[in-house]
């Protein structure tokens, strides 16, 4: 069973809700965002939890990776977002702490954008002092 996230209150502000404890959100999600994984995840019981986690190391930051699970141990920390079960290994909490998911259209294309405003500390291109 996946242990699950009740010190503190998910966060909201503006546009976003967060998830995570008192002090700033650990992962946040746009309502557009969570429309659209309810949309992929409908009716599909393999779908039941969205994973964010760390997928790499670019240039200056860290790339993150989104996938669906059908269930979760207690290796993962669960939150709830517009109706999205998002799960977060424990050991990849620090990694994903401050991400926002969005769902973005342009002209290229739409899909999720995952961005994350805190420095990663790491980098090959002199960023962050790396």
């Amino acid at each position: 069973m996946a242990r699950r996230i009740t010190d503190g209150v998910a966060l909201e502000q503006d546009l976003w809700k967060g998830l995570g404890m008192g002090d700033g959100a650990l992962v946040a999600m746009t309502p557009i965002a969570a429309e659209k994984v309810i949309e992929l995840a409908d009716g599909e019981a393999d779908r039941a939890f969205l994973h964010v986690y760390p997928a790499g190391q670019g240039c200056c930051r860290t790339v993150y990776g989104l996938a669906f699970l059908p269930e979760v141990d207690d290796e993962y920390e669960v939150a709830e977002a517009h109706g999205v079960k998002v799960a977060v290994a424990t050991a990849a909490r620090e990694a994903v702490r401050g991400v926002e998911i969005d769902f973005v259209q342009t002209p290229q294309g739409e899909g999720f954008a995952v961005m994350n405003q805190n420095p990663s500390g790491g980098g090959g291109c002199g960023c962050h002092g790396g």
